[in-house]
């Protein structure tokens, strides 16, 4: 029977585990009963190792979790010959898992659910699941440190929207005494619109060091432990540049192709209404189009990046690689949970800013905590729940196309066996 070790170049015994550094292999062969390359392992993998098609399709022949040329599969893969179940009833009996098929549809035993998810393909209601789940199971990470940098950068985001309203306050009281009474109320937002907008700015900043921490508790609550602050912080921190790096130039990215919408429009209108029109909404539909296909494509990039510890590039590359051929399940999974989220934080935030227009009369200091307590909520519910189904669709594609399944199971096992030694 050929085994892993045979389709690929061996790996060491001490290969890394779930979720941790890669050492450096030792000088001299490696033994033939070494295991693959655990997930989680830095670098980036080479060619025919698991994780990193070698050359060809998926599933050549030789390759880890295929069966070699003229061999059945030993894995069980889905889909595959071998796989959990046997033959249908009343087909000829192969050795399998499990008992005769019943009812045209073949036995498959319950999958292991070490975690906060099972172990196998995950449908729409298990990923929304194990997005809350990774809360209960690590409410010190997912919820405190979360909300730590979310309070922290919308803190300082305030206090220099506010140092900037107090910079322009001569031009705004000269802009109100040109416009006369009426424009009491415009002028009087304007310190309240700058720093909402600085404190966005800085909650930008700071959302690429969060989703680095939600993801990888993520990643370590599907195998059912228990990462601590210090351990995530240890392993997240890394990535941070990475993570910020992305964002900023994905931003640059979205922002360049609206200012050129923009400017064609304005171009448009000048030369004619109708045809000002024309491009407005022909150029609106194509962004909202253009903006879907970027997400879905650049949406495993982070986890990507934090939990198989690749570099910016390969992590690029790896996150686009594996979005191939499952856009419209990760689109829709995606708005789904995004409208949802949406809806949450708007009941969150609306009474908040409610009260706050209320008591700025009174108060303009308590105006701004309750803006910033609404700040804070809403981006700890969006950022938590969003970071986790983007990490369990990370880990679905991969138990889909991979068989990453038998390498977390591994994961669990181990340890499982060290929690209770």
């Amino acid at each position: 029977m050929t085994t892993p070790d045979d389709a690929g170049t061996p790996a060491p015994d001490d290969t890394p585990r779930y979720g941790q550094r890669a050492p450096q292999p030792p000088a001299g062969p490696a033994s033939p009963g070494g295991t693959p390359p655990q997930y989680g392992q830095y670098g980036q993998p080479g060619p025919g190792q698991y994780g990193q098609p070698g050359p060809g399709q998926p599933g050549q022949p030789g390759q880890y979790g295929a069966p070699a040329q003229g061999a059945p599969n030993a894995w069980g893969q889905y889909g595959q010959p071998g796989q959990y179940g046997a033959p249908q009833y009343g087909g000829a009996q192969q050795p399998g898992y499990g008992p005769p098929s019943f009812a045209g549809k073949p036995y498959a035993p319950p999958a292991n659910k070490p975690g906060i998810v099972p172990l196998r393909p995950l449908t729409l209601g298990e990923i929304f699941d194990g997005a809350f789940g990774a809360i209960r199971a690590n409410p010190k990470v997912m919820l405190g440190m979360s909300a730590t940098v979310i309070a922290i950068a919308t803190v300082v985001g305030l206090a220099l929207g506010v140092l900037v309203s107090g910079i322009f306050a001569p031009q705004i009281a000269l802009l109100e005494n040109e416009l006369g009474p009426d424009a009491v109320g415009i002028t009087e937002a304007l310190p309240l619109l700058g720093a909402s907008l600085v404190s966005s700015l800085a909650l930008s900043l700071a959302m690429p060091v969060v989703n680095g921490i939600l993801i990888t508790s993520v990643g370590q609550s599907v195998i059912g432990r228990k990462a601590t602050a210090g351990e995530v912080w240890a392993q997240a921190r890394s990535k941070v540049w990475q993570l910020l790096a992305f964002s900023i130039l994905s931003s640059v990215a979205v922002g360049t192709v609206w200012f050129v919408y923009l400017l064609l429009t304005v171009l448009a209108f000048t030369a004619d209404v109708g045809l000002g029109v024309a491009v407005a909404l022909l150029g609106l539909l194509g962004i909202l189009v253009l903006l879907a296909w970027f997400v879905v494509r650049t949406l495993l990039v982070a986890p990507a990046m934090v939990l198989e510890g690749q570099g910016f590039a390969s992590g690029v590359k790896r996150g686009w690689i594996l979005s191939r051929g499952s856009f419209w399940r990760l689109l829709g999974i995606y708005l789904l949970a995004s409208v949802a989220v949406g809806v949450i934080s708007s009941l969150v935030s609306q009474p908040l800013g409610f009260i706050g227009g209320m008591v700025s009369v009174w108060s303009m200091v308590a105006m701004y905590v309750l803006l910033a307590v609404g700040t804070i909520l809403s981006g700890v519910i969006g950022a938590v729940f969003l970071a986790g189904v983007v990490s369990l669709l990370y880990i679905d594609v991969r138990m889909r196309r991979e068989g990453l399944d038998v390498e977390l199971t591994a994961a669990a096992n181990e340890h499982a066996e060290h929690g209770t030694a």
